[in-house]
């Protein structure tokens, strides 16, 4: 195969690439790595019900995390110390916060392996005042805000069952405490909290009225309760009791519902061995719900496991027992291959079969079994989707199924699931799912809308009259195309919202009246729906639709608003940054959401309109104080002619005129991300911050892949890229680095086997051969890789011994004698996403090639790093490596000579004895 190194035909087009000077960063010093452990990050903020208050965490990366909680009219604020997981009563009177310890505590206790005891922090927002509570595991508010519930841990000690719970009067301050509690919740109408106490000889259901504080016993035994449900209004709660049998290894439940508490209290019960259903058991494991109208409780059930036949022979030796091979056996029949069914062990061992308890008639429905395992049901109607995938399975390519319709209405207790659809590709937003009233069902297939009649038995082609693809015509893997975006109902049923590529429709249920909500194809801007509130399963057209923009040319982004009765759409913010986290107080119009570009930390925004809000809270101020680079958009052309877009971050203090290295990191699509703030860190190996900090280039162009080619669509993409920035005159020719992790490692492995225009290459757990790659395990999912190659990332047409020649022309081993960059190959001997066999595959060939290659493995760690003192240590072998072939510093020790292994001992018994 010739080296793909011209560049051939090539319309080279770069925007943006202003090398004016910044006098004020100039001045400034760049961040050092001593600096870095200034930034933090910002967690989610949290609103108050009136949208006055709002609360968010600052997550230090080498020091103690702070919780504040601030007014956004008068100002007034406080912090407390190792604060996260803010919660506001409903009456906007109070916030709760999760407390925790300090940072070198934390570290302590995790190299301790002990765990952290919690306080809470109580916060009465009149006046800022805090009451600290120690040791609490789980605390809860009524939804009015009223009351707040404080589950204690145990002491270390403690053989109790339970925890004790303080159940308190916000207003009075009056506080119960209740022993041996298991499990506990306020109902959604906030008059009653129950609990239930499994301590002791007699174990309880018990219910506390809010209103009067008298407590009712609803249930008593000697047996254990669990599973306490209340329904979606609190006005009906279920829960099971156990209840064994001495001739079975497990046990069943019985169910209970109690409702009417606003009238006369009932409790009904229903046991399974006393009906028809003899030969199974409640499962205690399963969930238990209960539906909007009170008519129905849903549960799981099981078989009987009997226990062994006791044995009979008298004054008989027993015969010695054999012990067991452990062997696993791998047959090409299995459904699931071993290391998937031992994933999936506690899974399986748990799976129980849906059923519903018709509680007026007293009977019972199975509504999933051995045939059709899966389901969705909905507590809102009777419309349940069940589906089968076994047959299909193994299943190399997509997952398919057969999906099965069942109505639960009374008149159909014992109606048979009818078929809806055979062999339909399964996720992808191609599974089909009921409409929030159970009327219709949607589904995704052959890249179009369906809807589903369950009244007329007739299905509609709903997309059909909407002139532009509403798949998403941008995922170029092989598998099943899902729809551009989530789809999604109006209250009532009454339209539904389907996205194309850059546009909103809204379409009658029978695909009639279809009408394009958004202007997004014209301006290139990508709109898309953002939910608010998860309170309902529809959208309400009489509140406004939020959306998403996004520039498809400039990546550009913010929000509008459209009013789904008149159709008036408004752009409310639309800036070249990037916007985040939008959200709603809950009974206010009041809103809040996350500013950043590459150059400005990320800001939190409040304010009664998108348009009006102003900062609330501005992070990482002290970056302020260092220079700091700038981000801009270069677009580029394929070697096939596509245009495509990159990211180009500057070096701080840049200077024009003068020429800098670059380090080119690469995954699929990148430019995206050309306004995300990225806080420098000594923690991350691959950081944008860092480099520009040290006076790089980074740049991150975009990849788009053709079909059996990956590795080769990589060069087409990659090599133009660079070319094009390189021709600014910014950059070294011979100062320009290549770096990536899993498939960007790949792809990097890939790439210096075909041009020498790098002169140096970090990959970081790459695949390097594609035939063994193909079957190897994906060990943190247990499953097979054909899939991920045939359908996926791979993006291959079918299995190596059918593409032998896209996989070989693809796989950088099969080219590693071209191979004349210097390179540092990185592993984690835990790997369960690319088995690090591939490395040493790469590692053996360079090795008897002769060729410098390095290759570091770290103990225990999977794909991504998670001990400090692994993640410290690769960024500093990842800075000194780079710096020396790219800037021209001394080469590292361990780069020039390598570690024996019994020098590394040594090193490692000095330090134990150090510490």
């Amino acid at each position: 195969m010739k080296r793909l190194t011209r560049f051939l035909g090539i319309v080279l087009l770069c925007v943006g690439l202003n090398p004016k000077p910044d006098v004020k960063a100039q001045s400034l010093p760049s961040a050092t790595t001593k600096d870095y452990a200034q930034w933090h990050t910002m967690s989610p903020a949290v609103m108050s019900d009136d949208g006055n208050w709002i609360a968010w965490t600052l997550t230090m990366q080498e020091n103690n995390d702070t919780l504040w909680v601030k007014h956004r009219l008068n100002g007034k604020s406080k912090s407390v110390a190792f604060g996260s997981q803010p919660a506001f009563s409903g009456d906007h009177a109070w916030l709760a916060v999760r407390i925790g310890v300090s940072y070198a505590e934390q570290e302590k206790l995790t190299e301790q392996k002990k765990s952290v005891e919690y306080a809470v922090g109580l916060i009465k927002l009149s006046d800022l005042t805090m009451e600290t509570i120690k040791n609490v595991v789980r605390f809860q508010f009524s939804e009015d805000g009223k009351w707040l519930a404080l589950t204690l841990g145990k002491p270390a000690d403690s053989k109790a069952a339970g925890n004790t719970v303080l159940l308190r009067n916000l207003s009075t301050g009056l506080t119960r405490s209740i022993g041996n509690v298991t499990e506990s919740a306020f109902n959604k109408a906030s008059n009653r909290f129950a609990y239930l106490t499994n301590g002791g000889t007699i174990r309880t259901v018990e219910l506390v009225n809010l209103s009067s504080l008298a407590t009712v016993v609803v249930s008593s035994d000697t047996t254990h309760y669990s599973k306490l449900t209340w329904d979606k209004q609190g006005q009906a709660m279920a829960f099971f009791k156990e209840k064994k049998d001495a001739k079975y290894l497990n046990e069943s439940q019985t169910i209970y519902f109690y409702t009417a508490l606003a009238g006369t209290p009932q409790l009904k019960s229903y046991d399974l061995s006393a009906q028809a259903h003899a030969g199974w058991r409640i499962f205690g494991g399963s969930s238990l719900s209960i539906s909007d109208d009170h008519q129905r409780v849903h549960f799981g059930i099981k078989d009987w496991e009997r226990k062994p036949e006791p044995d009979t022979t008298k004054g008989k030796k027993p015969a010695a027992k054999e012990k067991l091979a452990p062997v696993d056996v791998w047959s090409w029949n299995d459904k699931d291959i071993q290391p998937r069914q031992k994933i999936t062990y506690t899974q399986d061992l748990n799976r129980s079969w849906e059923s519903v308890w018709y509680v007026r008639e007293n009977m019972m429905q199975v509504l999933a079994d051995s045939l059709r395992p899966e389901l969705t049901s909905s507590m809102a109607h009777t419309t349940v989707v069940a589906w089968h995938s076994d047959s299909y399975k193994p299943a190399f390519k997509n997952d398919l199924a057969d999906f099965y319709l069942m109505d639960l209405k009374k008149e159909s207790y014992n109606a048979q699931k009818r078929l809806l659809l055979q062999a339909q590709p399964v996720g992808m937003g191609s599974t089909p799912t009921a409409s929030t009233t159970g009327r219709y069902v949607h589904y995704f297939k052959d890249l179009q809308h369906y809807v589903y009649d369950t009244r007329t038995q007739k299905t509609s082609h709903i997309s059909a009259n909407i002139p532009q693809p509403v798949h998403n015509v941008r995922d170029d893997r092989p598998g099943v195309k899902g729809p551009a975006a989530p789809m999604y109902w109006l209250k009532g049923d009454a339209r539904m919202l389907i996205h194309d590529e850059f546009d909103v429709w809204s379409v009658l249920p029978d695909g009639s009246s279809p009408r394009r909500l958004t202007q997004g194809r014209e301006q290139k801007i990508i709109y898309r729906i953002v939910r608010l509130s998860m309170e309902e399963p529809w959208l309400d057209p009489a509140e406004p639709l939020m959306l998403s923009m996004t520039g498809d040319n400039d990546i550009q982004s913010g929000y509008a608003s459209l009013d789904l009765r008149s159709g008036q759409l408004r752009t409310e913010i639309y800036q070249p940054k990037s916007f985040g986290r939008l959200a709603k107080a809950e009974k206010a119009k009041v809103f809040s959401y996350v500013t950043q570009k590459y150059d400005q930390p990320p800001a939190l925004q409040v304010g009664t309109s998108l348009a009006s809000a102003t900062t609330l809270y501005a992070s990482n101020t002290q970056a302020a104080k260092f220079a700091w680079g700038k981000s801009e958009l270069v677009q580029f052309t394929s070697r096939d002619g596509r245009p495509l877009k990159g990211a180009l971050y500057y070096p701080a203090n840049y200077e024009p005129g003068k020429q800098y290295p670059m380090i080119v990191y690469i995954y699929e699509i990148l430019s995206n991300g050309l306004h995300q703030y990225v806080n420098p860190s000594v923690r991350s190996a691959y950081n944008t911050s860092h480099y520009t900090s040290q006076g790089y280039f980074v740049f991150r162009p975009d990849i788009v892949y053709e079909l059996d080619d990956p590795g080769v669509s990589a060069v087409n993409c990659v090599l133009p890229a660079v070319e094009t920035v390189v021709k600014t005159g910014m950059i070294r020719p011979d100062g320009v680095g290549l770096m990536g992790h899993s498939w960007g490692g790949y792809q990097t492995a890939f790439l210096i086997t075909q041009t020498d225009m790098f002169k140096a290459a970090i990959a970081g757990a790459p695949l390097t051969n594609m035939m063994s790659m193909s079957l190897a395990i994906y060990w943190n999912t247990g499953s097979p890789n054909q899939k991920i190659f045939e359908t996926s990332q791979g993006r291959f047409s079918g299995p190596w011994y059918e593409t032998e020649e896209a996989h070989r022309r693809n796989s950088p081993i099969i080219f590693a004698d071209k191979i004349n960059t210097p390179t540092l190959m990185t592993f984690g001997d835990k790997d369960g996403a690319v088995d690090w066999h591939q490395g040493i595959e790469l590692y053996g060939t360079m090795r008897r090639m002769g060729k410098p290659f390095t290759m570091l493995v770290y103990a225990d760690e999977n794909h991504n790093f998670t001990k400090r003192e692994n993640q410290m240590d690769y960024f500093n072998r990842v800075t000194g490596f780079l710096d020396h072939y790219l800037k021209g510093a001394p080469a590292p020790s361990w780069l020039k000579d390598g570690v024996p292994y019994l020098e590394r001992k040594k090193i490692e018994e000095q330090s134990s004895k150090t510490n």
